[in-house]
Order: C-alpha cells, then structure tokens, then sequence
C-alpha cells in the first residue's frame, strides 16, 4: 500500500499509511528553534526512495512550488491546519490504493486482451490450416491463388498441382488410422521440403513464391508463381511426383505409394482461382483414370481436339433428338448366381460422331453444366423402366443409377428422387444410387445433409469404382452406404498380382465387418470370379456375364436367365 506524509520544510510530518498512536505530530511551538528547511532536491530524492505520496508544510508560496516541482504530492501553507493535513493525507491514501486498483485493472485487461487476440489468431489458423499436416487448407489455397493471379501473364505464369495418394482407404485398412495419418504427415513434409529444394528450383527457374497445402483427404496441392512457361511446370511437377511417390515406413511397416498429379496453368486455363482449380481437379482425374500420368488440363487431347469440340456442339441437342439412351448391365448375386438387378448405362449414338462412349463425353457435360438435365433424366428412365419389367412379371432386386457430383452440389437430388418414386411407384429399395468415391467422399456436410435425407427415402447408396479414390475407411462410417463396388482395375489382377489379390481380398473383409454389400465390377474370367466367391464378394458384373444391353434384350436375359459360365 502506497503511503502518503504531511511534512512541513520546517520537518513537521504526518504519514497516512496509519496515524502514529499518539495522533498526529502537534504543531511547532514558536519557541522551538528553527531547523534548516532541506533542499528540494533532497525532498524529491526521499519522496522517491520512500515511494511515498507527500504533503508539504511550507512557509510561503514560493516553498510551495518548489516543493510542487520537487514532487510532492500536496501543500499546506501557514498557517497549518493539521486536521485539514489529516484529512488530506486519508484522501492522498485513498487516491493511492483506487490508482493501484486500476493500475492491476489495467494489468489484467491488457492480459486479457493479449489472451484474446492469441486465441482468435489459433482459431483463425485453425479454421484455415489442416490440423493433421499443419498445411494450408483448400480455402487458403483459394485466396493465396486468387491474389497471385493478378500478376499472371504468359512470361509468369501460374502453376496449381493436385497431386492424389493412390489407394488410401487400402493404406488405412493396412496400417490403422493413426499410422496411416503418420504417412499423410510424412507426404506433407515431403512436399513441402520439394518445393524447397534446388532440384525444383532449378528446374521451375526460379519461381518467385510456392506454397502446399493439404485439400482433403489424400489430395495435396502445389502452386507455383513465375514460371516461364508449361515445360518448366513439367519438369516441377515431375520431380515432385518422385519425390512424394515411393518408400514411407508407419512404425515397423513399410508402404509404397503411388502418385497422380493434374495440373492447371494460369493465365491459360482461367483468370480466377475457382476457374483454375476445377481445371486441375478435372485434370487430376483423367490422371488417375490414365493410372498415375501427370496430366496437364490444356494438353489433354480431350480439350483441344476438332472431335471434343463437336461433341460439346451437339451434345445439348442429343436427349431431344432421342440420341441418348440407356442400356443395362446385370447384376448376379453370388449365392443364387441369378440376375439380382441391373445397372443403368448412358449410351451416345450420334448421328454425325457415330457411337460416343460415356468416358468421352460425360465430361464434357459436366464441364458444360448439362449433367444436371442428363442426370434427371437417366434417374427418371431407368425407374420408368424398372416398373416395366415389373409389371410384365420380371424378377427384379434393384436398378442402379450413376450419379455426377454436380448433382449433388447443384441440385436438389433428393426433391428429383422423391417425384422418380412417385411417378412410377416402385419401393424406395429397388432403387440404388452410385457414387463416385472421389466426388463424394469429402466430408462435405451439405452433400452429407442430402444423402441422408434420400437413405431417408429409403433408397440404397452405393460407393462405385472403390479403390481409386482418396477415400478413409472413417468416411465409410460416416455416410450411409449400403455397397462398395471394387474398381474393375484390382479385378483384372486378382489371378496374376499379388497385389491386386491383396488389396481385393483386405477390401471385401473390410466390407463385410462394416455391415455393407460388395459388387466387383469388371469380371471376365472364370478364375476371377472363383477368387472373388472364395473371398465372399457377394455379386458381380462383367462381360463374363453380359455387357450392358438394350432393356429388350436385358429383359431377354430375365426370363431366361444366364448361361452355365456361373455355375457354381
């Protein structure tokens, strides 16, 4: 507690920190020899050293100045009364301990604020950082992309790498999710020291700023700025490839990953960052379908050839013109080695193209925004059709429709689902709907919202061409999917690769312990479909069986049956 003193020059004093016992010091008697009054330097330096508040007795006004300018806290000037210098000292105490009060007031509250500020400056790292790599996320990539492109030109161009982990969900089967997270730790780390490197400096001559960042899943991004021109991306996104590609060790395992990469430059493939990034998500597709190529969007020859063009040119006319229709593959359950159900496949007979298969064009529409009229009416269709077959008295399970990312971010897919049952009346569970694992499994809470809402329905979820997306077995947990269809790519090797077999088989295991159906596409062979029984996959579809036919000639296979290829 600050203590405050009444004090004449003279000597007299009075301190406020408590009165003395015998109250305070009575005034001078005019007998008592004068002392010598101390200088105000003297005054001060006590004044300071004692940390005391101080009233001055003085004799005049210029002693009161003086001790003003000393530092004293108050004055009395004769004659002195030592009442009012005992009320003046209990005020000067009171000042005292309210100005420490608000001085450890203010202590407190620019603590307070200093605790705020580094809290919303973690939240805001939080919200915009991936918590599990420390990376930037996709919406920070967004707006660092954004800001760059406003120096892009063709002499400083603008790279954006989507490079994707092959296989995840296998690699989180194998190692558990805590050591599969180690190994996505261990790519991000990787990428992040590439574009460090000389190697990529080098070869990207120089770019004048990189960045990484983690997108979800197993897809990271790259972005690089000043770069000449497209062979020098190449030779970047080459090396990065490399070196993300390869030996990474979880604990006392070791795993080999594999890498695909799709990449956009600016300014050629767009002026915005939304534009540029779709242009290396969709290029980051065609690399996985080509198995693992680093694709770049403008040298695709499905962008720039005379062909892509008019396919875009006559594509919105083809459903009008009755050019696009749908043909059915079936669908043979394992146990009665019977038709189960069938799977609705779009088919393009142009009259100016010729036969136009889904893998050419539906891109195209996505790209142009038609997926959504196409994809309403493939759903619509295919119902339509089911009640048919029903009602001539054939034996059907379920009918399973493909569905486009776009329509689940862009339309209202359930409202669609909801009238396609209403108009035709088959039961919700006739009705299977297929995924793609790379567009859906995101966790998005607007996509997850929608699904739910048609599972509601009672309608059947299915994951197709599982395997070749980023996908995490937590995701599988999350969404409501009733089936996985293995991707006819591990198929194809289950008699002759080891690997295939081991991926196929560790995927159908997983799949019966979380309760869902398997479908493996892609069955040509009699030894692929011995493996696939032997591992209790519990349908299939392939050309062993039948392509996808005409819904007369599938209806032909219904009341016939298949040939003896399936017995058991």
């Amino acid at each position: 507690m600050r203590r405050a003193a009444a004090r004449s020059w003279p000597g007299s004093t009075a301190r406020a920190a408590g009165k003395p016992a015998g109250g305070w010091p009575a005034p001078p008697s005019k007998c008592s020899p004068p002392r010598k009054r101390p200088a105000p330097s003297s005054f001060s330096a006590q004044a300071d050293a004692r940390d005391v508040a101080v009233i001055a007795l003085c004799w005049n006004r210029r002693e009161a100045r003086a001790a003003m300018e000393a530092g004293a806290s108050d004055v009395l000037e004769r004659p002195f009364d030592w009442r009012l210098a005992s009320r003046r000292a209990d005020r000067l105490v009171r000042i005292a301990e309210t100005t420490g009060e608000l001085g450890r007031l203010r202590e407190e509250m620019d603590r307070l604020r200093t605790t705020l500020e580094d809290e919303r400056r973690e939240r805001a790292w939080r919200d915009h950082f991936d918590p599990l790599t420390g990376l930037p996320d996709g919406e920070r990539l967004e707006r660092a992309l954004e800001n760059a492109l406003g120096t892009a030109s063709e002499r400083s161009q603008v790279a954006v790498a989507l490079f994707d982990i092959e296989h995840l969900v296998l690699i989180n089967s194998r190692l558990g999710r805590a050591r599969a997270n180690s190994v996505l730790q261990q790519v991000a780390q990787r990428l992040t020291a590439g574009l460090r490197s000389e190697e990529v400096l080098r070869a990207a001559a120089g770019p004048s700023m990189s960045m990484s960042a983690r997108v979800g899943g197993g897809l990271f991004a790259a972005m690089l700025t000043g770069l000449p021109g497209w062979p020098e991306a190449k030779a970047t996104v080459r090396l990065l490839v490399d070196r993300l590609s390869g030996r990474y060790f979880a604990g006392d395992e070791e795993i080999v990953i594999s890498t695909s990469a799709g990449v956009a430059l600016a300014p050629a493939d767009g002026l915005t960052a939304e534009a540029v990034l779709q242009k290396a998500e969709l290029a980051a597709c065609e690399s996985v379908e080509s198995g693992g190529a680093i694709r770049f969007y403008g040298q695709s020859s499905r962008l720039v050839t005379e062909r892509s063009r008019a396919i875009t040119r006559l594509l919105p006319h083809a459903l009008d013109r009755g050019e696009i229709q749908l043909h059915y593959q079936p669908l043979v359950e394992e146990s009665s080695s019977r038709i189960s159900g069938a799977e609705a496949l779009l088919r393009w007979g142009s009259s100016e193209l010729g036969n136009v298969p889904p893998s050419e064009f539906v891109p195209l529409a996505e790209e142009a925004g038609l997926m959504m009229g196409i994809g309403s009416w493939v759903l619509r269709t295919a119902s339509r059709q089911a009640r048919a077959w029903l009602d001539s008295g054939l034996a059907l399970s379920r009918i399973a429709v493909n569905v486009s990312l776009c329509q689940l971010i862009r339309g209202d897919l359930a409202r669609v689902v909801q009238e396609a049952l209403a108009e035709t009346g088959i039961v919700p569970s006739l009705l299977e709907l297929e995924l793609s694992e790379r567009g859906v499994l995101r966790s998005d809470p607007d996509i997850l919202r929608q699904l739910r809402a048609i599972r509601a329905l009672g309608v059947r979820l299915a994951i197709d061409d599982f395997g070749t997306g980023n996908s995490a077995v937590a995701y599988l947990k999350q969404f409501p999917i009733d089936i996985l269809k293995i991707d006819q790519s591990f198929i194809r090797g289950v008699s002759t690769s080891s690997e295939d077999a081991a991926i196929t088989s560790a995927t159908i295991a997983m799949a019966r312990q979380l309760g869902l159906r398997v479908v493996a596409e892609g069955v040509e062979e009699p030894g692929q479909m011995d493996f696939l029984r032997r591992h209790g996959c519990s349908e299939y579809q392939g050309f062993l069986f039948s392509p996808a036919v005409p819904p007369e000639a599938f209806a032909e296979l219904l009341r016939r049956g298949l040939g003896p290829q399936i017995a058991s």
